[in-house]
């Protein structure tokens, strides 16, 4: 009985080796299917679109451009303001400096003037005195003049 088995196992098996190989060597390739796709509307349109891109990147390459070239003056601007504000500034301390010196001499010639005024005050009461003493010496005189 094994040998029975055995003898249908291996018929069996080279059937189908027969089988396969015939069938390899038989078959054809499958003929390829062209499909021809129309998609030349497709192809338009973003070879469209990619026009419309370029366009607007340039448009924002120059305003690009034009913001920076403004951003540089406004930048030399705002330098040449400041260097006129710090100019200024020394200017303004400078000329508080100068109030400031000139209101010390100021104050020191009003106390001269001052002390000139006292001065004058004292010299006039001496002369009015000195006058009265001459008048009185004149007087005097008179009277040793009358009595001689």
């Amino acid at each position: 009985m094994n040998q029975k088995i055995a003898f249908y196992l291996i018929s069996i098996v080279l059937v189908f080796l027969i089988g396969y190989s015939y069938s390899q060597y038989n078959a054809e390739p499958p003929e390829p299917i062209i499909i021809n796709l129309d998609n030349s509307d497709e192809i338009k349109q973003y070879k469209a679109d990619i026009s419309s891109l370029k366009l607007q990147l340039d448009e924002l390459d120059t305003q690009l451009i034009n913001t920076l070239d403004k951003l540089k003056k406004t930048s030399k601007k705002l330098l040449i303001s400041s260097s006129k504000e710090k100019i200024l500034e020394d200017e303004i301390n400078l000329i508080q400096k100068n109030l400031t010196e000139l209101e010390s001499r100021l104050i020191q010639s009003d106390s001269t003037i001052s002390m000139n005024d006292k001065e004058i005050n004292s010299l006039r009461e001496q002369l009015q005195n000195s006058l009265i003493e001459l008048e009185l010496s004149q007087f005097e005189i008179e009277l040793l003049e009358e009595q001689l």
